[in-house]
């Protein structure tokens, strides 16, 4: 049960980026639920919940997935994408289709190149190493979400 949750249901096992792959999953299940009308709520609620599932299915992540932080444990993305895409239920982000890529190449630009202080709570023991510094990386992504909208709001027409 840990490697289904802790792979995103077999997304982390695709070839290729793995981190990548979840967190488009993750922005394409966000679309969706922005166009169900899915209150801001809902989304930091399946932030917690993914936080949660992560943190309990990384304890053993060495064990099941051979690796402290192994590529194929992604659910530490799906946790950090969810955050920074809450800028698309901000009241003054009025164009999701903009928001959400926006805050999908933030996340991966910070997760990738994981600027201070995401890098040095990797070195947190355990599931709290895997899933801490996404989760930095999802909050850092959210500002510099708002931020960026925020200036192709009045560069771009409505």
């Amino acid at each position: 049960m840990n490697r289904l949750l802790g792979s995103f249901f077999g997304i982390g096992f695709l070839p290729g980026p793995s981190g990548t792959w979840a967190s488009a999953v993750t922005v394409a299940i966000m679309f969706a639920a922005w166009r169900l009308d899915c209150p801001w709520w809902g989304i930091a609620a399946a932030a917690a919940v993914a936080t949660v599932v992560g943190l309990l299915a990384g304890r053993d992540s060495e064990r099941h997935f051979g690796s402290k932080d192994p590529r194929a444990f992604v659910m530490d993305e799906v946790a950090g994408m969810l955050i920074a895409g809450l800028a698309a239920w901000t009241p003054w982000s009025s164009r999701v289709w903009l928001t959400l890529p926006a805050a999908f190449l933030w996340f991966r630009v910070t997760d990738i190149l994981k600027p201070p202080p995401v890098r040095q709570l990797e070195g947190l023991p355990g599931s709290w190493g895997i899933m801490a510094d996404d989760v930095a990386a999802g909050l850092l992504s959210l500002v510099l979400t708002l931020a960026s909208v925020a200036v192709l709001d009045g560069v771009l027409p409505v």
